[in-house]
């Protein structure tokens, strides 16, 4: 019998009352001490985005010092 492994992931999601994460391909608000802290958290590790959000990034490239995957239809 295969032994599981357990994973663990967790999220990062800034969201409005209406659970509203964006609008018009932009972040609802800009908060610098939000942006320090997920660069903290997520530094060496996966993250998993949609295909507008890595197009949103500076010349669409993906994130420096993560692994990213990107997730469409």
């Amino acid at each position: 019998m295969q032994k599981k492994e357990e994973m663990n992931m967790n999220a990062i999601v800034a969201a409005d009352k209406n659970w509203a994460i964006g609008y018009k391909n932009k972040l609802l608000v800009s908060i610098p001490a939000d942006m320090k802290f997920f660069r903290q958290m997520t530094g060496g590790k996966v993250v998993v985005m949609g295909r507008k959000t890595l197009e949103s990034f500076p010349n669409g490239l993906p994130l420096k010092n993560r692994t990213n995957i990107v997730l469409t239809s």
